[in-house]
């Protein structure tokens, strides 16, 4: 009888395990269909050429795929030997270079540049470490000047520019911050900045991956970086080539297999220790208290999940949800509308299981509103989406909305359309200066003066911080227009 018992009880444990684990394996299906879908639907929208993307979830690759063309020209599909360059989230490979050497008590966050950089200015004396992680230095932007001076050209004519602020006191994104790291890591190790990075954080670093900043480059299996000419409608190839001084700051080209790689050894702590990752993603101290960012990592939250990472080109994008332990990868060679953030967003709506259970809004429907003009729609969904995500500004969202009214107006020749899109955008983000700057635009074009000066007015008095300089260039179309 006891027998006949403890068999029931196995069987019916053996019957649960495997209801559960079809459960699981019918969730994962359901998933993959559904990223499967958005994808497709997010490519057509957004004109993508080639787009490849992976989500791992406790250390479990549970989607990886592959879609459109590499090379519009010769026709190519993306496969998983296709590199793609991802620009700007190079800056998480260089900033985890930099942790590295922390790590091995090469070099500290406090350490003034100085120490690893000769001749100096007086007025970089105090700029540490930690302001070229942060972009809180203050120091003039290399883009500037022309990409084809000497390294000592530049420098010399850096040395001789203007702090743009104290160093510290706030966050402005800033090439000369990564190429001077880039310097301070061959200093510390005495070997290029490319053989460290390669051989510290790479198995088989000669497959997969490499460091090139020359978009017209010929590279073996490498996916075309394209802009999309409005005029023409065509996709036309990349031209730009930052060189070698781009390599730390844009210049990693990579395959989603070999990006997977270098995430398991992140999460593994094989590259850096849990205390070392937690001082990368631990937020810098600014001065004006107000700006938000880590050490070479930004901080995004999505329905008031936190995640880590970066993105570049408008094209690539990396993002850890530490609390769910999940890794979305996403990498793309052209796009009409930019959508980099916002696919990740909503891939992580879909793909994490708190999430996926609220059915929340998707950046990716006020985006297609938007486009196919159903503004009452984008405004209900806008509000849904704001009140889902109160932590939340969608600096993404409302610039690629933006886009979209600009390419009415500087390509499209088509002012009506380009202002329905802005006074959406200003009516979804009243407090946002570029909103109401953008509106003032249109309203110049259509030589509604009076409309054009209070949206100006409004703008002036909302962009605090004279973002760009641009108050000036506003104050002057004012008195512009009121002469007229």
């Amino acid at each position: 009888m006891k027998k006949s018992i403890l068999l029931h009880f196995i069987l019916l444990l053996l019957f649960n395990f495997s209801c559960s684990k079809k459960k699981e394996q019918n969730s994962t299906t359901n998933t993959k269909d559904e990223i499967n879908t958005y994808v497709a639907k997010v490519m057509k929208l957004h004109n993508i050429p080639g787009l490849a993307l992976a989500v791992i979830k406790d250390d479990e690759i549970v989607y990886e795929n592959y879609f459109g063309i590499s090379s519009l020209e010769k026709n190519k599909t993306v496969d998983e030997n296709t590199l793609f360059r991802i620009f700007s989230a190079t800056k998480l490979i260089t900033s985890t270079a930099i942790f590295q050497l922390i790590q091995n008590e090469k070099l500290s966050l406090e350490d003034k540049i100085s120490k690893y950089i000769d001749g100096l200015p007086k007025q970089w004396q105090e700029v540490k470490v930690k302001n070229l992680l942060s972009h809180s230095s203050g120091l003039p932007d290399i883009i500037r000047y022309k990409s084809t001076l000497t390294d000592e050209e530049l420098m010399e004519k850096l040395f001789n520019d203007k702090m743009d602020f104290a160093t510290g006191n706030q966050f402005r994104y800033n090439q000369t911050n990564y190429w001077l790291l880039a310097k301070i890591i061959e200093k510390t190790t005495g070997m290029s900045f490319e053989d460290y990075t390669l051989q510290n954080q790479f198995d088989n670093p000669t497959n997969g991956v490499l460091f090139s900043s020359n978009s017209q480059g010929v590279i073996p299996n490498r996916a075309t970086r394209y802009f999309y000419n409005e005029k023409t409608t065509k996709f036309e190839k990349d031209t730009n080539n930052s060189g070698k001084r781009g390599h730390s700051g844009n210049g990693l080209n990579i395959t989603l297999k070999k990006f997977i790689e270098w995430n398991k050894k992140l999460d593994d702590n094989i590259l850096l220790s849990n205390e070392m990752k937690s001082e990368m993603w631990k937020p810098f101290n600014f001065t004006n208290q107000k700006d938000v960012f880590l050490h070479g990592w930004s901080s995004i939250k999505v329905n008031r999940l936190n995640s880590y990472g970066f993105s570049g080109g408008n094209l690539a994008a990396f993002r850890k949800f530490i609390d769910s332990n999940t890794t979305i990868i996403l990498l793309s060679n052209g796009y009409e509308i930019p959508a980099y953030d916002i696919i990740i967003n909503d891939i992580a709506r879909i793909s994490i299981p708190e999430l996926k259970a609220k059915k929340l809004t998707k950046e990716e429907d006020i985006m297609r509103f938007v486009i196919h003009r159903q503004f009452n729609e984008a405004i209900q969904s806008f509000k849904k989406l704001k009140k889902e995500n109160p932590n939340s500004d969608f600096d993404n969202l409302n610039w690629n909305i933006n886009s979209i009214g600009n390419s009415y107006v500087y390509t499209k020749n088509n002012i009506e359309k380009a202002l329905d899109v802005f006074k959406f955008n200003a009516k979804v983000n009243s407090n946002w200066w570029v909103s109401k700057a953008s509106l003032a635009e249109v309203y110049e074009m259509k030589k509604d003066s009076l409309k054009a000066i209070e949206n100006y007015n409004k703008a002036i008095l909302l962009n605090i911080d004279n973002q760009w300089n641009y108050n000036k260039q506003m104050k002057n179309k004012i008195a512009e227009l009121k002469r007229k």
